[in-house]
């Protein structure tokens, strides 16, 4: 899903669960996307984050890693900061990255007269 320059990432927001029981959209640029992505791959599942704060997109508290965010800032321009997210919407991301990128590649594909036409 994309609109206007964002990306939407499923996530299941802690107290929306009866509303929303099949998740919510949290939306990203894609450079956020990239970042996200990053601090995703850079995560040993088997170890757990020391840092226990709350995620910044389904607000669920308990263990979190650091993914850094660009902000659009009037006055200062674009403003990084750092932001946490849960294991649960780092998953959501990474879905949605390679969902994205794929997307990417296949319209790339298509403007450029490779599209690959499949008979039946």
């Amino acid at each position: 899903m994309y609109k206007s320059g964002c990306i939407y990432v499923r996530v299941f927001p802690l107290f929306h669960k009866l509303v929303y029981s099949n998740g919510a959209w949290k939306g990203l640029c894609e450079t956020c996307l990239d970042s996200a992505q990053k601090t995703y791959l850079s995560i040993n599942k088997d170890e757990l984050s020391c840092r226990r704060n709350k995620c910044v997109l389904c607000g669920k508290k308990g263990r979190v890693y650091p993914v850094e965010v660009q902000i659009p800032n009037f006055s200062k321009g674009i403003v990084k900061k750092q932001v946490n997210a849960c294991t649960n919407c780092l998953d959501s991301i990474n879905e949605t990255y390679i969902r994205f990128k794929r997307e990417q590649i296949e319209s790339s594909a298509c403007e450029h007269g490779h599209e690959h036409v499949h008979e039946h």
